[in-house]
This record gives C-alpha cells, structure tokens and sequence, in this order.
C-alpha cells in the first residue's frame, strides 16, 4: 500500500508541529522518521494512522483519500513505545483481541483466530509463552507480542513509534535485526518513527530527517549520510568536526578573513581526519591529544584546536594509530581529508 502526504500541517496552539509537509512512500517500504524531540515525527506519525487530524493538508492510501478517515477504517497496525498490551489477558489474548473485536461479519471464527494467533506467536518465536502474561516478559517479548499483535489483523500500514525506545542496547539491537526479517517476509508498508540515528541507519530503506516540523531531507541511509544537504543533517547523523574557514577561488581555506561572504564551514566526520606529525599545509591546524580510547578496531582520538579553544575528534585504524605512536599530551597537525562545505547565511554557529 503506498502513502501519499500532501500540504500537511499541524498546530497545537501557538505551536507549529508540521509545516507544509509533503511526503511519497511506496508500497513495501520500510520507512524511519528521523528526528530530535519536538521535531514533528510522532505528530505526522499520528495523524497517518488518524489519531490526530492534521489542520490542512490530505493523506492517500494508495488511491483512496483518507484524510478524514476513521482510524478503525484506515486498517493501520499501531506499535507504541511501551508496548499497551493488555495486562489481564495472556500473550495469546493480547494478540487475538484485534481479530475478536471485528463485527460478526467481519470477525473469523476460533479455529481460525486459534491458527492466526499460533502462527504469529510462531513467528516472533514466542508460541513457548502463549499463556502468560504480559508482567511475566522481558521489555524485548513484550514488544514482539504488541508486534504480532499489530499484524494480526493483517493491517496495510504498519506504524511504529519509537518501538525500541524502552529497551536496552542489546535488545534493541536484536529487535532491529528481527524487524528487518519480519519486514522482508510481509512486505507490509511500514513508517516509524525514531531520534536514534543508528536505529534509522540500521533498518530502513529510506530515511526522512525532520527537524521543526519540517522536512530536512529525505533519502537512502547512504545518501543522507554521506551526502547531507543542510549543517542540520549533518551534524545530526552521527559525530562531526566543523572547521571555519573562507572560500578562494571556489576552493575552500582553513581559516576566517574580514570578507564575510566569502566564510564558509567544513563539515567532517571523525574517520576523514587526518593526523600527522608535520604540518603538511598551511590549512592543516594545529591540535593536542587530550584523550586515545584505543578499545577495538578502530582508535577513537579526542583533540582540543588550542587557537579556537575547540575539540576535533579523529578515527583511527588501529593499525595506522600504531605507525603513528601518537601519545596523550603530543601536539599534531590535523587536517580534513573529505569534507562538505555550506555558507551559513548566520555565520555565529
């Protein structure tokens, strides 16, 4: 089922939620809302499955207008952060109560709710625990019995917000594989939504970054980590060094001028960092090692720009780390080796 979002917005008072807000999602899709708190993810999230109504604006599922739909009509599949299973009801009644409360012409009989409901348990490997309840699950069994319970009513849009919030490091981790082979074997049209960069990046197949209730970018995981196209992205995406300097010539320079319109950003992630010995151009700065967390594959160096008073931080292969023998306390010369430059038009970032 694909979506369509068209001019929506959205206020609560005096505040703007969503602006303008326009959208394209195609059948099968696996798609993350990316964003900080109050960025307009969960409003969007909430008026696609008809929890809110949006103030302007019109929603398509497939053909069909549904803007002004009812939410049990929009035949949408919900997951919440915390899970609002049904403490009363055993694993196996949360998940059949959707099934159960269709009108009698629509509702299937026992044996076939029975058969749905074993196959779904199956599914998210928790048939074992048909006849507990939801107090007698760890966070992750809970969350994977609000997930049967969203597709078993064979929903064309399933929404998810902020699935894994609640849960640990591991777990999530676990879930996110697990989501991935579940969206891979049902092929239903998923949205969810999420302020965990690595969550996004991990799981779905495009990403639209939000941030004051509009739309900052939209893309492949890839796309919209290696080729962002505002300092928002960016800087939101993962971490990230920002060098000021000026542009010459259409070549960016380390380094201000009084020719304001002509300064400019660099923007470099931690792994195209250079560190040397040397000072190999007049662009590279000059930096202190303050602190080497040598754990792992790759050695992450934390520097201090002492002209700036800023902190840089570096990427290592372990292997090039050793070459170097850099130690804590060493002064070197740091340069970018891929970088992204934008003209701010406020230059006080």
């Amino acid at each position: 089922m694909s979506i369509q979002i068209k001019g929506v917005s959205k206020t609560f008072g005096s505040f703007e939620a969503l602006k303008n807000i326009n959208l394209d999602i195609q059948t099968g899709e696996l798609v993350a809302l990316l964003g900080p708190s109050g960025s307009g993810k969960t409003s969007l999230l909430r008026i696609i499955a008809g929890l809110e109504e949006a103030d302007d604006g019109v929603i398509f599922f497939g053909n069909e207008e549904i803007t002004h739909i009812r939410t049990t009509e929009r035949k949408v599949g919900f997951v919440f952060q915390h899970y609002a299973l049904f403490k009363h009801m055993t694993v196996f009644d949360n998940v059949a109560y959707g099934l159960r409360v269709r009108s009698k012409r629509e509702r299937p009989s026992k044996k076939d709710i029975k058969k749905k409901v074993t196959e779904l348990l199956s599914l998210v490997k928790l048939e074992a625990f048909a006849d507990r309840y939801p107090a007698q699950l760890s966070g992750g069994q809970r969350q994977r019995v609000a997930l049967a319970r969203a597709l078993a009513v064979e929903p064309k849009v399933l929404l998810l917000d902020e699935p894994f919030g609640a849960l640990d490091a591991k777990v999530r981790k676990e879930l996110r594989r697990w989501l991935r082979r579940l969206h891979d074997e049902f092929h239903i049209t998923s949205i969810f939504v999420t302020h965990d960069q690595e969550e996004a990046l991990d799981v779905a197949n495009r990403i639209v970054v939000m941030n004051e209730g509009r739309i900052e970018q939209i893309g492949s995981p890839e796309e919209v980590y290696e080729q962002p196209n505002s300092p928002f992205v960016y800087d939101f995406l993962g971490n990230v060094n920002v060098f000021h300097g000026r542009l010459e010539d259409g070549q960016w320079r380390n380094g201000n001028q009084a020719d304001t319109e002509q300064q400019a950003l660099a923007y470099v992630r931690p792994h195209d960092i250079v560190i040397e010995r040397e000072k190999p151009t007049e662009d590279a700065v000059e930096a202190k090692v303050i602190h080497v967390h040598a754990v792992g594959r790759t050695v992450h160096i934390e520097l201090k720009e002492e002209k700036a008073e800023r902190f840089l931080e570096a990427e290592l292969p372990k292997e090039q780390y050793r070459e170097l023998n850099i130690q804590t306390g060493e002064t070197v010369f740091v340069r970018p080796n891929q970088l992204k430059v934008f003209v701010p038009a406020d230059f006080s970032i």
